[in-house]
């Protein structure tokens, strides 16, 4: 199959086409051409991200832990376990250790009904869930907690796109051995806890991470990475979770603070979109050292007490040639201290910005993407679109469907995505040329439904079959094309008919509400 063959198959399975309720985001099928990219093995973005994108495979069980796990079969009555006797009839089964009790003891046990006996119990079968195919919670695979970066800079370069792609193919190369999802996005504040536990909420969690939209001034990473680590060390089915950070920003955090809440099983992931850095300033440098945070804390403060006591006994000191020794004395310390400052400086230049390298087992950098070598289109590429836009036109020959019209609308949205970056007037005029088609397409399937609502016949030879537009449809719609000019008059159309649909049916509602009120 051809590179853009899949493109509705893949666009249908990332929730594009269905269940859309607000705007979508810009250059949205940007995410299908960079996760084509990740999948082809030879790939150079591929294997610069291979290490932080896959974890580690799940060691094979003992054969102790086999046993363990799987509970044989009994037969009910032939397993045992103790409890009291219920009747003075009951004696005759009690262990026979309590025959050795003394007598008023066990005359009190036996009126208190507290001699032990054994008593068949009906076996208990415990179901082992195998790992398989299917995306589920098991508390023997491993678990990920993710930190998405949705900060205003991830829209340079298309990181968010990148960052979008690689998550997803992230945890669909390693669904097999996933049992528990979370995720929290950060920006200038951390965003919500969404989780995963079964196939449902797996490509729930996938669609609502395709969809993000909302991109936030800040990157408030340490905070993100504190809350992960809190709620890993507090929430049972998190424990021994691996964290997986991607981001472009380049932050300085509390390193100390941050190991502090690590234990020795916490593995850390990053992966670092472009190569953006960050330098403390001069005053901060001297800060962080002149308060002993940084470098031989016990040299300068002794280096600092050197230079308070010999400023008091100065100006204590009448004598002149005392006074200039001393303050011969205290210019060396001086110039010890600030000899001292600047090489603790210089060191913490170079730590400074890298704590999050640092904590972590992986970490990759990747430059960013170049847009138009990724995203300009081959001939092959064009060629697989006019196949998809000659199979929509044959379908479109007998019959409309909703989902046919939603796959011509997202199909021009690719199309127009790909003009923005297509630099051969050739191939440029082709995809031109399909957009046409699509948007001829897509005018009459609106046509057909105006007809089919109004129970109307298209006047033509061929007569299709049009199944109407319902009111998510037409919402769906809306939001595909709203972002594009060249569809004027058919947005327009789409979203006078909601508006229309919507109003009918509150006036319907509210009329239904005034008669019931008549009639009491």
């Amino acid at each position: 199959m051809g590179a853009e063959r899949s493109f509705l198959k893949r666009m249908e399975g990332y929730g594009f086409l269905a269940h859309i309720y607000d705007h979508l985001p810009d250059e949205f099928t940007a995410i299908f051409e960079i996760a084509r990219v990740l999948e082809m093995e030879d790939s150079p973005l591929r294997e610069l991200l291979e290490p932080a994108l896959r974890l580690p495979s799940l060691e094979p069980s003992s054969v102790k832990d086999k046993v363990e796990l799987f509970q044989p079969e009994v037969i009910t009555g032939e397993e045992y376990e103790a409890d009291f006797i219920r009747n003075r009839r009951d004696i005759a089964r009690i262990y026979s250790w309590q025959f050795a009790l003394p007598e008023d003891i066990f005359d009190q046990r036996l009126a208190e009904r507290t001699l032990w006996m054994p008593v068949a119990k009906a076996p208990k079968i415990l179901p082992v869930q195998e790992i398989g195919e299917s995306f589920s919670f098991d508390s023997r695979k491993q678990k990920v907690f993710v930190l998405f970066d949705t900060s205003a800079s991830m829209r340079a370069h298309h990181r968010i796109h990148l960052a979008k792609a690689a998550l997803v193919y992230f945890l669909e190369r390693n669904k097999d051995d996933l049992g528990f999802i979370s995720l929290r996005t950060f920006d200038d504040q951390v965003g919500e806890l969404h989780t995963a536990i079964d196939e449902e909420s797996y490509n729930a969690l996938i669609r609502h991470i395709l969809r993000l939209t909302h991109l936030g001034n800040g990157t408030v990473l340490q905070k993100a990475l504190l809350t992960a680590l809190d709620e890993i060390a507090a929430i049972e089915h998190l424990a021994g979770a691996e964290v997986l950070i991607i981001t472009d920003g380049a932050v300085a955090i509390d390193e100390a603070m941050v190991r502090s809440k690590m234990d020795s099983d916490t593995k850390l992931h990053v992966v670092k979109i472009g190569h953006a850095q960050i330098f403390a300033s001069d005053r901060q440098i001297d800060d962080i050292v002149t308060a002993g945070k940084f470098g031989n804390a016990k040299l300068l403060a002794d280096l600092q007490d050197q230079e308070r006591e010999l400023v008091r006994v100065i100006s204590n000191t009448q004598a002149h040639d005392k006074k200039s020794q001393l303050e011969r004395t205290l210019n060396g310390v001086r110039t010890s201290l600030k000899s001292k400052k600047a090489e603790f400086g210089e060191a913490y230049k170079k730590l400074y910005g890298h704590e999050l390298e640092r904590l972590s087992d992986i970490y990759v950098e990747i430059g960013d993407i170049d847009d138009i070598a990724l995203f300009c289109a081959t001939a092959e590429s064009i060629d697989d679109i006019e196949q998809l836009v000659a199979e929509l036109e044959e379908d479109a020959e007998q019959f409309f469907t909703p989902e046919m019209t939603k796959k011509m609308a997202v199909l021009h949205d690719h199309i127009n995505f790909l003009l923005d970056y297509e630099k051969d007037e050739a191939l440029r005029k082709k995809l031109s040329q399909l957009d046409e088609r699509l948007k001829k397409l897509l005018e009459e399937a609106m046509s057909q439904d105006d007809l089919g609502g109004q129970g109307g016949k298209p006047d033509s030879a061929n007569s299709r079959i049009s199944l109407p537009l319902s009111d998510e449809d037409i919402r769906d719609l809306h939001f595909l094309l709203e972002f594009d000019g060249a569809f004027g008059k058919t947005q327009l159309k789409l979203l006078l008919k909601y508006m229309l649909k919507i109003a009918i049916k509150t006036s319907k509602r509210l009329f239904r509400y005034k008669e019931s009120q008549g009639n009491r």
